[in-house]
């Protein structure tokens, strides 16, 4: 925790979250009821007069077209906030699991309620001004997921990656093709900010705060992010070091990822990976020429999230009364069976122990079936449906991405998977 605020010291003061991914499911079960759990806690706290504004740094949503229930829940948390502190700013901002023109509709209307979206990189130089608590300003810079081409940016197809030369799109010569590459993307976003950055100093602007979606380059991911292997994708935070306060979303892990730039991370845990690290809000306060002051507020969800690990018996027969499991009954729950041999529909039988239990694991039976080579049938059946949710994964990935599925890709997806099925049969 960062030492209490001292409120004779001129200060501005906002709630930085990200990834709330509206409309998640888990495991098939919907996860509405904990959300509108988490946003009636975040509103509470935002009608504290100390806030300015509320930086929702991407990921509003899980899918790109979200479900109704997602849609209403985020329209009743903006309406019951605005109606309660109709001074604070909002400043939402795209993530890539976000459709930018569904989240960004109607923006020119929220703009005039003090409700900001920001889904398009082209927009990310135009800063939203906000007053401090003496009356200084504090300009607010909103970049986006930054998805293939969607800056008006070129790279000369001749160009080398080191020396790549770049020049706006209506101006393209023969050969040129949009940037494509997070990475350079990020780059050139970079420099646009800088620019924006220093200009709205020589405004007047006492401070500047950069909210942004990106995969920063050492971040540490926490398990259901939506993530690019290797480097190329990733960002080097130091192209931001200028700004007083970088607020970032993609990462669901509460972390610092530069001396002025912090993850939130998701307000609630979106995968068992995740059920270990806490779950946080971010109090951030900047004064003119200090180190920002950043106070993390445990979020406290509806039903944590806990791994079980141990014999079917231990929980069937032996857990019951046990109180060793007594406080963890109402958890979302992940079961890990160390038996070697399979249990039939363990998932069923364990709920008439525990309500919430979402998923059951026989890693060390399925292993021993596999190394025995014992009822093959099964192994190749479950082989096979989980290549069919992968494909189905990858289709949603690509729509989520692209707006729409290439068969192409979907082919090559395919044939790799059936690969990879053949050998592990």
């Amino acid at each position: 925790m960062i030492e209490s605020i001292d409120d004779d010291v001129v200060m501005l003061t906002f709630i930085h979250t990200a990834d709330l991914h509206l409309g998640k499911v888990l495991h098939e079960h919907s996860l509405i009821e904990d959300q509108q759990y988490m946003l009636d806690g975040l509103r509470e706290l935002a009608e504290d007069s100390a806030y300015k504004a509320l930086l929702i740094a991407g990921d509003v949503y899980d899918r790109s077209i979200p479900s109704p229930d997602a849609v209403t829940l985020f329209s009743a948390f903006l309406g019951k906030l605005k109606a309660r502190r109709p001074d604070l700013e909002l400043l939402i901002l795209s993530g890539n699991h976000d459709s930018s023109s569904r989240l960004g509709f109607g923006k020119e209307l929220f703009a005039e309620l003090g409700i900001h979206f920001v889904t398009d990189p082209e927009d990310a130089a135009t800063p939203i001004l906000i007053p401090g608590d003496a009356g200084e300003q504090g300009a607010f810079f909103l970049l986006p997921f930054l998805n293939p081409g969607s800056l008006n940016t070129v790279l000369t197809a001749s160009a080398s990656q080191e020396g790549a030369q770049e020049s706006p799109l209506p101006d393209a010569g023969e050969g040129a093709m949009p940037i494509r590459s997070q990475g350079r993307l990020a780059q050139e976003a970079a420099a646009r900010l800088e620019a924006a950055r220093c200009k709205a100093k020589e405004a007047g602007a006492a401070l500047t705060v950069l909210g942004a979606h990106l995969f920063a380059l050492g971040g540490l991911e926490a398990g259901s992010e939506r993530i690019f292997w290797g480097t190329a994708e990733q960002t080097d935070i130091h192209w931001f070091s200028g700004f007083d306060y970088v607020a970032l979303g993609h990462l669901h892990r509460f972390q610092k990822a530069g001396p002025n730039a912090w993850y939130s991370g998701s307000p609630l845990a979106y995968s068992f990976a995740e059920a270990p690290h806490p779950k946080v809000l971010l109090s951030v306060s900047l004064e003119p020429g200090k180190e920002p002051r950043i106070n993390p507020l445990p979020v406290q969800p509806l039903r944590k999230l806990s791994i079980l690990k141990g014999s079917f018996t231990s929980f069937f027969q032996d857990g019951v009364g046990s109180p060793d499991l007594t406080p963890v009954i109402q958890d979302y729950l992940e079961v890990e069976l160390i038996d070697t041999g399979l249990v039939e529909n363990p998932l069923a039988l364990l709920r008439e122990r525990f309500p919430w239990i979402l998923s059951v694991k026989q890693d060390a039976a399925l292993a021993r079936q596999l190394v025995h080579g014992q009822n093959p049938t099964f192994w190749e059946g479950a082989t096979h449906r989980r290549a069919l949710i992968d494909q189905e994964d990858f289709r949603d990935f690509l729509i989520d991405i692209y707006g729409e599925a290439d068969p192409d890709k979907l082919e090559l997806f395919q044939e790799l998977l059936h690969t990879i099925e053949a050998e592990e049969t």
